[in-house]
C-alpha cells in the first residue's frame, strides 16, 4: 500500500517531533506497524471506520477496553489515537502512549499535545498524498518518454531552469546531437539564450517563430509550439514541438500538389487546346487567371501548371477566398504579428510567406472584398507583404495563379472589382470548358472514376447498363466534373452487383429517365446506306474498330469516320455488345 521508504521517513520524523515529551508516538498505516497496542485493536478498527479520534485516560474505566478480549495483551494504560486521512478516507492512525509512570502528565497536558497531534496527522496526510502524486508523475513521465520513441517530430520537455528532461529521437536527427548527450543538459545546447527566453516567458500555449542552428542550416527558422506544464499550480516545465518552416512548407506542398497534366483526363479538342496553352505558359512566372464554371477542375490545372514550372520544388499554397470570413482573410493571406488583434498570441506567417519561392493559388478571387483587393494589388505590383499589425514590409517571391467562376468584366463594370487588379491578374487567361462542351470525354472520365472508387472502396469493377450510359451522356452536368465524380462515387458505393443500373443513380438523375425528359443530342445518324439494318451497322463498327484500333483516340477516329460523336459511338458499342 505504501512505499517502505515513505513509512520509514514518516516514523523518523514523528519520533523526532515528540522526543522532548514523555510519550511514545507511533504511526500505524498497516496492521503490522502496531507496537504499543495489540494487533486488531477494536478501538483502532472503530476509528478507521468512523474517523473520530479517541482519548483513553484510564483503560480500566473505558467501556470498549473493559470488554476487549485483547485487554490482557495491551500494555497501554492510557492513550490518544488520532485518524490520518487522505481524500476524506482514514488510511491510518497516530497513536500516542505515555512512558512508564507518565500517565498523569498525558492527562494534564492533553490540550497542548493535541495541537501537535493534529499538525502531525495533517503533515503525514500531505506527505503521503504528495509522494503518491510524485510516483504518478514519474509513471506518466516514463510513459511519455516511451511514447517519445514513436513520435516523428522533434519534441522536448524542458524544465524552468532550462534542463532538458526528455526529447524525441528526431531532436537528435534535427540537430545532429546524441540523445544521451542532450538529456540532462541545458537547452542552450540547441538554441541561444535569447530564443530560450522567448519560450520561458510563455504563460499559455502559443506558437513562436525562432531561429535555431540545425543540421541543414546555420540559422534555420522554426515554429516552436510551446505548452507550459504545471506543477502544484505553477509552471514547472515546457513541452516544445519544433517544426522547421522549410519542412512545413515542403509537407504542405507534398500534401496539396497531387496533380500534373497527366491527371487532366480527356481527348476532346476543347480540353487538349487548354492543356497545350497551360503547358506553354507553365515555365514562366507570368500571372495566370483560370476561368470556368464550378467543378471544371481549375485547381487541378493550377497544380499541374506549378508542377510543370521552374518552381516545382517550391511550395504550392492554395486559398479559397470565398471559404474564409472577411475578418480572418487578411490574416490568412498576409499573416499577423503578436498582439495584432484579440487572440493573436504569437507571430503567424500568411499564405504568401508560406508560398515564398513557389506558387500561390487564389481560388474564387472574384469574391475578394475591395479592401483586400487593394492590399493584393500592392503585393502583385511590388511583391511585398505587410503582416496585420506590423509596420515593416517583407519581400516575397511568388507566382500568382488566380481562379474564378464569376464574370470579372461585369464586376469591373459594376465597380465591385478593381480594374487595375483585373489587368494585373488577367495576363494569361485560360478558360476551362464545361463538361457539356466536351461530352466525348465523359466515357473516359467515367472509366477513370470507376477504377478509382472501386479500388478505394474495395469493390469489384463495375460496368454500366445502356440506360445509365444514355443518361450520363445526355445530362447537362451543371456541376461539371465534380458532379460526375460524385455520381460515379454514388453508384459504386450503392450498387451491389457488377452492373450499374438506373436504381443506383441519384434520384434527380433517375427522375430524368422516368419522366421521359431528354436532353437534345448533337449527334446524328447520317451515315452511308450500308447501315440500314441493325446487323450492317454493327458490322461496320467492328470493321472500323479493327481498322483503327480500340483505344480512345482510335474510337475518336471511328466516330469521325461515321460522322457521329464519340458518346454516340460508345452507346452503340454498348447497344451491339461489341467487345
Amino acid at each position: 500500500m505504501f512505499a517502505e521508504v515513505n513509512i520509514q521517513e514518516i516514523h523518523l520524523t514523528i519520533t523526532k517531533l515528540f522526543q522532548s515529551f514523555p510519550v511514545r508516538a507511533e504511526v500505524v498505516l498497516q496492521d503490522d506497524d502496531q507496537k504499543s497496542l495489540p494487533l486488531k485493536c477494536p478501538i483502532i478498527s472503530k476509528i478507521k471506520k468512523t474517523g473520530i479520534d479517541v482519548f483513553i485516560r484510564n483503560k480500566a474505566e473505558h467501556s470498549t477496553c473493559e470488554l476487549c478480549s485483547l485487554k490482557n495483551d495491551c500494555l497501554a494504560e492510557s492513550t490518544i489515537i488520532k485518524p490520518i486521512t487522505k481524500n476524506k478516507k482514514v488510511i491510518g492512525v497516530l497513536v500516542v502512549t505515555p512512558l512508564y509512570g507518565q500517565e498523569g502528565w498525558l492527562s494534564k497536558n492533553f490540550d497542548n499535545i493535541e495541537i501537535q497531534l493534529d499538525f502531525c496527522c495533517e503533515w503525514i496526510s500531505n506527505k503521503i498524498e504528495n509522494d503518491d502524486l510524485k510516483r504518478e508523475n514519474t509513471l506518466v513521465l516514463e510513459e511519455m518518454i516511451g511514447l517519445f520513441s514513436f513520435i516523428q517530430e522533434p519534441i522536448l520537455i524542458v524544465g524552468l531552469d532550462g534542463t532538458i528532461h526528455s526529447l524525441s529521437n528526431n531532436v537528435s536527427k534535427e540537430f545532429n546531437k546524441s540523445k544521451t548527450v542532450l538529456l540532462g543538459e541545458n537547452i542552450n545546447e540547441i538554441m541561444s539564450a535569447s530564443e530560450w527566453l522567448k519560450i520561458k516567458n510563455v504563460k499559455n500555449q502559443q506558437d513562436l517563430k525562432i531561429s535555431i542552428p540545425s543540421l541543414k542550416s546555420k540559422q534555420a527558422e522554426h515554429i516552436a509550439k510551446v505548452k507550459p506544464l504545471l506543477a502544484n499550480g505553477e509552471i514547472g516545465s515546457f513541452l516544445i514541438k519544433l517544426t522547421s518552416i522549410h519542412d512545413s512548407k515542403k509537407k504542405m506542398t507534398e500534401q496539396r500538389v497531387l496533380y500534373t497534366f497527366k491527371d487532366v483526363k480527356g481527348t476532346s479538342d476543347s480540353i487538349q487546346t487548354v492543356v497545350d496553352i497551360a503547358k506553354r505558359v507553365a515555365p514562366s512566372d507570368t500571372s495566370i487567371l483560370l476561368r470556368g464554371e464550378s467543378g471544371t477542375g481549375k485547381e487541378v490545372f493550377a497544380q499541374a501548371i506549378h508542377q510543370a514550372s521552374n518552381r516545382r520544388d517550391g511550395s504550392f499554397i492554395a486559398l479559397n477566398c470565398a471559404a474564409i470570413p472577411e475578418s480572418l482573410l487578411e490574416s490568412e493571406l498576409f499573416g499577423h504579428v503578436k498582439g495584432a488583434f484579440t487572440g493573436s498570441s504569437g507571430d503567424k506567417p500568411g499564405r504568401f510567406e508560406m508560398a515564398n519561392g513557389g506558387t500561390i493559388f487564389l481560388d474564387e478571387i472574384g469574391d475578394l472584398s475591395l479592401h483586400l483587393q487593394a492590399k493584393l494589388l500592392r503585393v502583385v505590383q511590388e511583391r511585398k507583404i505587410e503582416r496585420v499589425g506590423d509596420t515593416k514590409s517583407t519581400p516575397v517571391d511568388v507566382r500568382i495563379i488566380a481562379a474564378t467562376h464569376r464574370n470579372l468584366e461585369e464586376l469591373v463594370a459594376k465597380g465591385e472589382f478593381r480594374e487595375d487588379l483585373y489587368y494585373r491578374l488577367n495576363v494569361i487567361p485560360i478558360t476551362i470548358p464545361p463538361l457539356r462542351e466536351r461530352r466525348e470525354d465523359i466515357p473516359l472520365l467515367v472509366e477513370h472514376f470507376l477504377k478509382k472508387f472501386s479500388r478505394e472502396l474495395l469493390r469489384s469493377p463495375k460496368r454500366l447498363s445502356n440506360d445509365v450510359y444514355e443518361i450520363l451522356l445526355s445530362y447537362q452536368w451543371q456541376g461539371n466534373i465534380r458532379e460526375l465524380q460524385n455520381v460515379v462515387h454514388h453508384f459504386v458505393q450503392l450498387e451491389i452487383g457488377d452492373l450499374v443500373t438506373m436504381e443506383s443513380l441519384p434520384k434527380y438523375l433517375r427522375d430524368i429517365y422516368v419522366n421521359g425528359i431528354k436532353i437534345e443530342q448533337v449527334d446524328s445518324l447520317a451515315v452511308s446506306g450500308k447501315r440500314n439494318t441493325y446487323v450492317e451497322e454493327k458490322d461496320l463498327i467492328i470493321e472500323l474498330l479493327d481498322q483503327y484500333g480500340r483505344d480512345t483516340p482510335s474510337k475518336k477516329k471511328v466516330a469521325k469516320h461515321m460522322n457521329i460523336s464519340l458518346p454516340t459511338l460508345y452507346r452503340r458499342i454498348n447497344k451491339f455488345n461489341i467487345k
